[in-house]
């Protein structure tokens, strides 16, 4: 719960504020807490006004190369990503990725997670090879970090096929999301949430390189599981369904094209957003 956590959050700030005083990295820190619930509520403006707090203190009082000041600079570029600002996202994250090299060096989690950050920040510039780069710095470290069968390497693989499937690369996109799948059904099982999101991608890959069947069956294990997992209500399945029947469109399967558009259509009207809603109905139309 956001709102409670953010309750406690300003009343350690009183309390450090008094006791402590402005200027003291523990005062930081519960600006910094507050930052995080505040991107967590998805009140982005917010959560940067109290990072730039946190950030101003930590200079001034831990020097410009401490780790608190880059897990501050790394909170407030990912904000700043959230909110579609991505050249002042990719500046605070460079800052980051510097201090995290001079502190811990180039073969550290966080080094890779800014490596992974600053990728996701060029996917949204959409500069998919520099995405690419970024991601594949990530993947590296992970895996002589982690070894081959961690959940940060089953994100790396997801996003860089992400990526390749923007530049309409469908084959290593699914070579890429087959890499994650293989990861995630081992250390999660089948019936788990990032499986299914795999699933859901092959399912698009496939749907994009023109092979509705293969579409159709990775999108039906992708709902099988959403619906174990989520319910049959959830707006979740719907996009599967729409997905579903895309796929049986692009086969001229006009019947269950229909089936499946109307499947999700009644879900949305009686669970998610009005443009969710609107989309579905333009499939349909």
């Amino acid at each position: 719960d956001c709102d409670t956590a953010i309750d406690f959050f300003r009343r350690s700030l009183k309390i450090r504020l008094t006791s402590q005083g402005e200027t003291h990295p523990d005062t930081a820190q519960s600006y910094g807490s507050l930052g995080t619930a505040y991107f967590q509520k998805g009140d982005y403006d917010e959560a940067i006004a109290y990072h730039e707090k946190a950030i101003a203190i930590q200079h001034n009082a831990l020097g410009e190369a401490h780790p608190d000041l880059a897990q501050s600079l790394n909170n407030i570029g990912l904000s700043f990503c959230y909110k579609g600002e991505y050249d002042k996202a990719l500046t605070f994250y460079e800052r980051s990725l510097s201090i995290w090299i001079s502190s811990v060096g180039e073969q550290h989690p966080n080094t890779a997670t800014t490596y992974h950050n600053i990728g996701a920040v060029y996917d949204g510039m959409r500069d998919y090879d520099k995405a690419i780069e970024y991601y594949e710095k990530a993947l590296l470290i992970r895996k002589k970090l982690l070894g081959g069968k961690h959940p940060d390497l089953a994100q790396s693989y997801n996003n860089i096929g992400l990526s390749y499937e923007q530049k309409k690369d469908y084959d290593d996109a699914i070579a890429y999301y087959e890499k994650a799948l293989a990861i995630q059904t081992q250390v999660f099982g089948e019936n788990h949430p990032d499986v299914a999101t795999s699933y859901g991608n092959l399912a698009v890959a496939y749907a994009d390189k023109g092979c509705p069947d293969r579409s159709i069956e990775y999108s039906t294990k992708s709902l099988t599981i959403k619906m174990h997992i989520l319910g049959e209500n959830h707006p979740d399945v719907a996009t599967s369904y729409n997905n579903i029947g895309s796929a049986y469109l692009s086969k001229d399967d006009c019947d269950h094209a229909i089936y499946y558009y109307l499947k999700a259509l009644e879900l949305l009207k009686r669970t998610s957003s009005r443009q969710n809603t609107i989309q579905c109905a333009i499939n349909l139309g």
